[in-house]
């Protein structure tokens, strides 16, 4: 398809919003009548299809977003445009919910909620190599936004046209193919808080040659955003939890209505782990040592450490493009073409300081349940082995006085956890730099009587640099903790009351004892011996080499019966390298493992389309279509894909569609090659609460556990800190048995477009029914149903995956769970059922062209098993998957003047029922009226004036977020993505201007 360019810059009318173009979806509804017009009648490929013809029409409901939306929405990243579509799911990445993660700045897409592995995206009907380290899943903002010419949303399987992976369907990026003249675009913005500044530069020039057989672009691009700290908007400055998570009552009990009319309302729950630490002091538990040397116990006025404040919003980035395009006609018969393009991002994320503990898997002393030694024997010189007991100088005289011998080796001992404030800039920072090429080689040739013939070789990698600072040297922090005074001048420098490091062979690697008791005593000395960074560097490569042949068999009565086939073979490969403390757990925050595979897969396919009847009474046309893959993976084996499908038009203002497709996915190399690692996670503890009186199986088996009996004895309920909630340690295993997993995709569909209506012409009206089940899902178990299936339903096979502690260590309590391992599995599956409408109106309107567009998407059902066998768990309606998700676009333009005023629909949603909502028993077993738990729906409004009265210049300014819709009141200890569901940032404005020579 040949997109010429045009040296005239005219007044747009409504550029498609999420339903594509009136004129778009018209041309899908009734191909002939285009042709009678006079428009175009070259062949054309659909998404969704191979076989090329200019009868477009789309079998499966295919939504477009053109290059006018992009502009007349001032996009600047274009999972922002994508995340418009109700039809599309939470982001699995985006700039608000990676900016205090490892992976800050990532893009991603998820159709249908299903995951953003189940989303293919493609660049030009060809896939794209991955960013995201082991997955298939494209870095969205790698993706040079005024290059591209449209983007194609297919919802349903296409596993049989495109491969594994299209199980919700695909988003494929159309890149301009041809253009002459030069396009020049820059803007800039800013949010009404003053942060969130925004600059985008770029230019596409594009010249014609060979007396117009052949044309090159080139274009050039930069963007650079700004940060937007947590401490800047109200809701995201201090550590808020929800207070009714604190006062729910385990069990059933009448104080949890209560708790539950207290969801939404904040409560300020600092962290019990500051600058200063937190120690186990004998029998004493969070405790504060203080500037002379006492201790007392914990007070959250006057010691809470607010995390909140440091952490970032969105991430800042800057982001440099640059593309492509070579396309040469050799003959009549003969074009070969190439494209590159490479873009280099450089971003940030910010979080808190560091937890630097001594308990756990991630702690210096993981066999002593994080008790070491502050007293030491050390041998007497030539003392014939007899040994001294020594103390640590730097323990306080109260502290080594309330010690005792925790772990039975005669010593006195203590457990602490800090915060590596002392570490500069006192928080931990991400600096992340990614760079993604593309390479593709190709030719198409005209072998005539309707054969073509088209092959392509494409090659691309995304590699990433990354680091986060602020971490400790475990070895080094065990190392130093242990402390005595030299009282034989073991260093040599004739003192006999300095500290050395005990071990004598610690002292000669240069070891430097470490003082931890009390704020402010660690040294720069100190800091630069435990600090270290992680380090990252990851690289996947793809290799595509494809061919097709699409033709006509023979005719019908009703039309030429089409066919595709082709053959693709692709490799991929992926590595994830960390440094040797990270592989080791020896940082003290996570424990990320070396990661690298790789696999081939031959593919064969076959596509068919025929036309039964036309142009005869109640069958303007009738067709049959079909597809099949055969994908043979060097990892998993041999499995098929296929659909079939059927387009009625009893006359041509409106066209039936249906279309079933058995899609699968292969697992990625992450899930088949990926070591197991450890992180920090947050829970919710079923057992929180319960005291020794609490009746139900519940109750019982959480009293069963030794550490859980301990703290209700103590505290008169099971009793935890926001520590040992948010600072649980979570460990993936992985899974080599892992299979495919199978998609089945139902659509039923109405395209409405009554052009017999002189009137109505340009209105079009589609309307689709969609169920999708996804069987043997992989995915990972979550921790609340690991949590769940031990204490709730007492599974001992999933007790063995949590491990308690049995004494208190640090900042956590006796009972707290330490760690749950999350397997890898295929699951029972996820289903999504539910109704898709659009609707596009252009009319001449006030002298200028009026449009309106509108996309609604109303599920039916919505969730997932987690494992085999398991009931079923609704998400519908649920936080991140609103019942009703609606888009509506408004557009007026004419020669000199345009505005777009855009507006998104989500409905009101609810916390989680079966893991969250259902802890809120009544006491007569009754959960408390949803209304407690929900989520008021939200409408928020974008809006664009464009000036167009000069010639070649267009100047337009915007807003987003028109009138500051605020952030629902969801805190922690409530389940959901709330800062992927909701605007985070508030009222922001841009302005620029385009010129087009």
């Amino acid at each position: 398809m040949k997109i010429h360019g045009s040296c005239h810059l005219r007044a747009r009318s409504l550029r498609l919003t999420w339903l594509g173009g009136s004129a778009v979806v018209a041309m899908l509804a009734a191909p002939a009548a285009a042709q009678e017009d006079g428009t175009s009648t070259a062949d054309i490929i659909v998404t969704g299809s191979r076989i090329a013809s200019p009868a477009l029409t789309s079998p499966s409901p295919l939504q477009v977003l053109t290059s006018e939306t992009l502009e007349n929405n001032g996009i600047v990243n274009i999972q922002d445009a994508l995340q418009q579509n109700p039809a599309i799911g939470l982001p699995g990445l985006s700039r608000t919910t990676t900016a205090n993660t490892t992976n800050p700045g990532l893009s991603t897409v998820n159709l249908r909620n299903l995951g953003p592995d189940r989303t293919l995206v493609l660049i030009d009907g060809r896939r794209s190599v991955a960013g995201v380290p082991g997955t298939a899943q494209v870095d969205l903002s790698m993706i040079p936004t005024p290059f591209v010419e449209r983007v194609d949303v297919l919802t349903g399987g296409a596993s049989a046209v495109y491969g594994s992976d299209a199980v919700a369907g695909v988003v494929n990026f159309i890149y301009k193919k041809k253009f002459e003249g030069v396009l020049l675009n820059a803007q800039a913005g800013i949010s009404e808080r003053g942060d969130d500044r925004q600059m985008v530069v770029n230019g596409t020039f594009g010249h014609n040659f060979a007396d117009g057989r052949g044309n090159f672009m080139i274009y050039g691009g930069y963007v650079k955003e700004g940060a937007v700290d947590a401490r800047s908007r109200s809701f995201s400055a201090r550590d808020y939890t929800s207070l009714g998570t604190i006062q729910r009552v385990a069990g059933n009990s009448d104080a949890n209505l209560t708790a539950a009319q207290n969801i939404f309302t904040p409560f300020y729950n600092p962290s019990n782990v500051g600058p200063g630490g937190i120690f186990v002091i004998g029998s004493q538990t969070n405790r504060v040592i203080q500037p002379d040397g006492t201790f007392r116990a914990y007070n959250a006025a006057t010691d809470g450490w607010n995390r909140a404040e440091w952490g970032l919003l969105a991430s800042p980035s800057e982001r440099i493009t640059f593309a492509g395009r070579v396309n040469f006609d050799v003959n009549d018969s003969v074009n070969v073409f190439t494209e590159v393009t490479y873009s280099n991002v450089v971003t940030k994320g910010r979080m808190e300081a560091s937890p630097m503990r001594t308990d756990s898997a991630l702690g210096a002393f993981t066999g002593t349940n994080g008790f070491y030694p502050i007293q030491s024997r050390v041998l007497v010189p030539g003392g014939n082995g007899a040994t001294v007991l020594v103390n640590n100088p730097f323990v306080p005289q109260a502290v080594l006085d309330a010690a005792t011998d925790r772990t039975g080796d005669g010593l006195k001992d203590l457990s602490f956890l800090l915060r590596t404030t002392a570490f500069a800039p006192g928080t931990r920072t991400i600096p992340t730099e990614r760079d993604n090429f593309r390479a593709v080689l190709g030719t198409t040739v005209d072998l005539g009587s309707s054969w073509k013939f088209d092959a392509y070789y494409q090659y691309g990698f995304t590699k990433q640099n990354q680091s986060m600072s602020g971490l400790a040297n475990l070895y080094n922090l065990a190392e130093g903790l242990q402390v005595i005074t030299d009282v034989y001048d073991f260093d040599r420098d004739g003192s006999t009351t300095d500290a050395v490091c005990a071990n004598a062979d610690a002292r000669a690697r240069g070891c430097v004892p470490i003082n931890v008791y009390g704020a402010g005593k660690l040294t720069q000395e100190m800091v630069d011996y435990l600090e270290v960074s992680m380090q990252r560097n990851s690289k996947q490569s793809m290799h595509v080499a494809a061919a097709n042949l699409t033709g006509t068999l023979f005719n019908l009565p009703g039309g030429p019966v089409q066919i595709a086939v082709g053959a693709e073979y692709r490799k991929e490969e992926s590595r994830d390298i960390f440094d040797p403390l990270t592989n080791a757990a020896r940082n003290g925050y996570v424990q990320l493992t070396d990661t690298a595979g790789s696999f081939d897969v031959k593919e064969a396919y076959g596509e068919l389309v025929v036309p039964i009847l036309s142009d005869t009474p109640f069958f303007q046309s009738l067709t049959l279509r079909g597809a099949a893959r055969m994908s043979d993976y060097s990892t998993v084996g041999t499995f098929y894909a296929w659909n079939a499908g059927v387009e009625w038009a009893p006359v041509e203002d409106i066209r039936f569609r249906a279309v079933y497709a058995h899609a699968v996915r292969a697992p990625n190399i992450g899930e088949l090659f990926a070591a197991q690692a450890a992180g920090i996670v947050t829970i919710t503890d079923p057992c929180q609460g319960i005291t020794l009186s609490t009746q139900g199986a519940i109750a019982d088996n959480c009293r069963a556990v030794p550490g859980i009996l301990a703290n209700i004895q103590q505290n008169g309920s099971f009793t935890l800190t926001q520590a040992d909630l948010s600072g649980v340690g979570g460990i993936t295993a992985a899974n080599p048995d892992i299979r495919e997993e199978t998609g089945k995709t139902l659509t039923l569909g109405v395209v409405i477009n009554p052009r017999s209506i002189p009137a109505l012409r340009n209105l079009t009206f589609t309307a689709d029914y969609f169920d999708i089940r996804l069987e043997d899902a992989i995915s990972r178990v979550p921790a609340a149903t690991v949590l769940n299936k031990c204490y709730r339903e007492g599974l001992a096979d999933f007790c063995q995956f949590v491990t308690r502690r049995t004494e208190a260590s640090g900042a956590y309590s006796i009972g707290s769970v330490e760690q749950v391992v999350r397997g890898l599995i295929n699951s029972g599956g996820s289903f999504s059922r539910g109704l898709d409408f659009t609707l596009n109106y252009s009319h001449q309107l006030f002298g200028g062209t009026a449009s309106l567009s509108g996309a609604w998407t109303h599920l039916l059902k919505n969730g997932f098993r987690a494992l085999t066998g398991d009931p079923y768990d609704n998400t519908m309606g649920e936080l991140g998957t609103p019942r009703d998700s609606v888009n509506l676009g408004i557009n007026w333009a004419n020669d000199d003047f345009g505005i777009t005023i855009n507006n998104e629909y989500m409905g009101p949603q609810v916390l989680d029922y079966e893991n969250f909502q259902t802890l809120y028993r009544l006491a007569d077993g009754s959960v408390p009226d949803s209304k407690y738990f929900r989520i008021k729906s939200k409408i928020y409004t974008d809006m664009q004036i464009r000036f167009t009265s000069i010639a070649n210049f267009e100047f337009f300014m915007g807003a987003k977020n028109m009138f500051d819709v605020k952030r629902p009141p969801v805190w922690g200890g409530l389940p959901g993505n709330v800062n992927g569901t909701y605007d985070v940032l508030g009222r922001r404005f841009y302005t620029g201007v385009r010129v087009k020579l």
